[in-house]
């Protein structure tokens, strides 16, 4: 009886997912392909401190994509990255009310105004919707921007991998790590580094006497200064109970797995550069090994 409501469960999940895809996806977004075969994506985890420290050098030469608030950076300016992604709907959304809204701003426009290499920018195809938010990013001529599906799925492997290949679909994408992982293999690149890629905030929960869930999310640019906060939802209209953050992590957790599969079938391979990440769905390489 088990496997016969598993299999119908999946079942069920896989049509209404097709039906999603059809509803919510763009099947007709311009599509950005290359050739060359290693990138390095880098979070921005506190790790990442020891990274610029001891092998900024040669991390300068590598192909490279960044994350949200990477622009903030005096790492951006050094290291200019050729690729940079984001996707939560704060960054561009103008109903957005959380206490992470300012500091976006401030990322975009850092974006903006700092970029003077090539660099490809890829975006939540729902970002077109705010043409003052895409006027503002197109101002800069060296930007160049790449929509993208981020369009949630569960269904069976077969056809989520096949989703996924088409970018018409996406692992449900609770964190930008997930959706820069996916970019990377359906651009076309077959060896994928991460670094900075710490995910190590379960030991950060902690619950006060209002019953508020708190956790603080460190990055390699704030974590001396970082402090324990709600983390919202709805745009910042309300918080997480303890079990939505454990949940949103599981999440995260999951589809990293899912990509890891994904990547075996377009001959690609992820491999985990950072100490002591809490990543457990990918290949981990001492970094000095491979640095040398």
């Amino acid at each position: 009886m088990e496997l016969i409501y598993q299999h119908t469960k999946l079942l069920v999940q896989t049509i209404l997912s097709l039906f999603k895809v059809l509803i919510k996806s763009n099947f007709f977004l311009e599509k950005y392909k290359t050739q060359e075969k290693s990138l390095y994506i880098l979070g921005n985890g506190p790790s990442f401190n020891n990274n610029l420290s001891d092998y900024k050098q040669v991390i300068k030469t590598k192909n490279l994509m960044c994350v949200n608030g990477f622009p903030l950076t005096e790492a951006f300016l050094e290291l200019k990255p050729k690729y940079y992604i984001i996707c939560s709907p704060g960054f561009y959304n103008n109903e957005a009310v959380d206490y992470n809204v300012n500091i976006r701003k401030k990322i975009i426009k850092s974006l903006v105004e700092k970029t003077e290499w090539p660099l490809i920018f890829f975006l939540p195809k729902e970002a077109r919707q705010n043409q003052d938010f895409i006027k503002n990013i197109k101002g800069n001529k060296n930007i160049k921007i790449y929509f993208f599906n981020k369009t949630a799925v569960e269904a069976y492997s077969g056809i989520r991998n096949i989703l996924y290949s088409k970018g018409i679909a996406s692992p449900r994408p609770h964190n930008v790590m997930i959706s820069a992982i996916l970019q990377s293999i359906t651009i076309g690149y077959k060896n994928i580094y991460l670094l900075g890629a710490d995910h190590s905030w379960l030991p950060q929960i902690t619950v006060n006497k209002e019953n508020q869930v708190l956790i603080n999310q460190k990055h390699f640019y704030d974590e001396n200064e970082s402090k324990a906060k709600q983390m919202h939802k709805d745009e910042g209209k309300n918080n997480r109970k303890l079990h939505e953050v454990l949940d949103k992590f599981k999440i995260s957790f999951q589809s990293y797995h899912e990509l890891d599969k994904f990547s075996k079938t377009k001959n690609a391979q992820i491999k985990n550069l950072t100490k002591d990440s809490f990543i457990d769905a990918f290949q981990k390489i001492d970094i000095r090994e491979h640095f040398g």
